[in-house]
């Protein structure tokens, strides 16, 4: 039985990096137990959460917030959110045992989790993601491109073994509403 992803440090680093967001209309792709939901639906008219597993908690409920079961954000039309953000499962590793945190050998998973908040953004909207390590990566920063985004570092915290970054995807990503956070909380 699979088991949704139990909020740990890296939820509450992109928790506390969305608390300075608000709109219509967010979503977060992989919301695990729905944590970074209640943060977003104080800020946001709209708010809704996608993963393939249910959430074991139900914090979430009752603050206005929609989960759907689904894989990534394949059930939302082009162009819907303001905001879409997300973490997705970036360990590097030989086997994908636990979908939840295990990214595979290359940035596959993360690759993924972007082409899908990419399309689901209004063109005028922002995603977030949170990622392992301090480089964004070639294929990455090739899919923003192709969407006719471009992403820039918006903070980073060292936890443990791993360095975290967050990125600011934006079409216009050195615009001055963009965040210029450098250390997260």
């Amino acid at each position: 039985m699979r088991r949704s992803y139990v909020a740990a440090e890296d939820s509450a680093v992109l928790r506390n990096a969305i608390s300075a967001y608000s709109g219509e209309s967010c979503l977060e792709i992989g919301a695990g137990n729905g944590g970074n939901l209640i943060e977003a639906s104080a800020s946001f008219l709209r708010t809704a959460g996608t993963d393939l597993v249910r959430p074991d908690l139900t914090d979430w409920q009752g603050q206005g917030v929609d989960f759907v079961l689904t894989d990534l954000a394949a059930c939302f039309r082009d162009g819907t959110f303001d905001l879409v953000f997300f973490n997705p499962p970036y360990l590097e590793t030989e086997n994908v045992e636990d979908i939840a945190t295990d990214g595979g050998k290359s940035p596959g998973a993360t690759l993924s989790f972007l082409r899908e908040a990419l399309r689901a953004v209004k063109p005028d909207g922002r995603v977030l993601m949170l990622v392992g390590g301090t480089s964004l990566g070639k294929e990455l920063a090739e899919a923003c491109r192709e969407f006719g985004f471009a992403a820039k570092p918006a903070g980073s915290k060292h936890m443990f073994y791993e360095e975290l970054t967050l990125y600011e995807v934006s079409n216009d990503a050195w615009s001055s509403r963009s965040s210029s956070r450098n250390t997260l909380q």
